[in-house]
């Protein structure tokens, strides 16, 4: 759960899934559309939603966006709104704006202006899946306590074909496998002969040192 408040600005399917995950996980979200029906969509799950055009001073400035520990915004083909937008919002003293971008060009002019964090969503989302298409990597790495730790591996195409008791983690002893993740589905204490595809999670937990060291140089 978090106390902070969060600004999003455009609310087309990227701005409402941001919106919906901020929300869920206890902040407090101000969605802003000029469209009305995008609003009242939000509304349904957001502290609130407000109509307006935030390429104006006088409307971010009533807004109080400066007041909210980060503003998004997301507005989608208007590239012109989007830096106008990030302009207007930097300049009242917001003290964070992430800002999505609709390509290359346009998040350089959005560096250039002051946005603190710039998003390409396809490109990033490109770059997630092929990293998990070519490497095993570690989402999670969680002190347990008592050296204790718990982590998750993400399958890569060196184990594509293989049972899970190919991984060498699953072969010692003191090491649990917890879970399986492939897609939607979770599978507890999963059967080792297991077939393995790329981009499959494995929930492993066991002593923290043997864990860091053997992550290392998994395989």
């Amino acid at each position: 759960m978090t106390d902070k408040q969060f600004a999003v600005i455009g609310l087309g399917r990227f701005g409402l899934a941001v919106c919906k995950e901020l929300q869920d996980s206890g902040a407090q979200v101000l969605a802003v559309d000029i469209n009305e029906e995008r609003v009242k969509e939000a509304a349904g799950f957001v502290s609130q939603g407000i109509v307006a055009n935030c390429t104006s001073e006088q409307t971010v400035k009533e807004l109080r966006l400066d007041e909210y520990d980060m503003i998004m915004v997301s507005i989608g083909s208007d590239v012109n709104a989007s830096i106008l937008t990030t302009l207007v919002v930097k300049e009242a003293g917001a003290k964070t704006v992430w800002v999505k971008a609709n390509d290359k060009f346009h998040a350089k002019i959005l560096t250039k202006i002051g946005a603190d964090h710039v998003i390409l969503p396809e490109r990033d989302m490109g770059i997630r899946v092929a990293r998990k298409m070519l490497d095993r990597r570690v989402l999670e790495f969680i002190d347990l306590g008592s050296e204790l730790a718990l982590t998750e591996i993400v399958i890569g195409h060196n184990l594509l074909g293989r049972p899970l008791s190919d991984l060498k983690l699953c072969q010692q002893s003191d090491v649990h496998v917890l879970g399986f993740k492939r897609g939607p589905n979770l599978v507890k204490a999963p059967e080792l002969d297991i077939s393995l595809e790329i981009g499959d999670v494995v929930i492993i937990a066991g002593p923290k040192e043997l864990l860091a060291n053997r992550l290392k140089s998994l395989s």
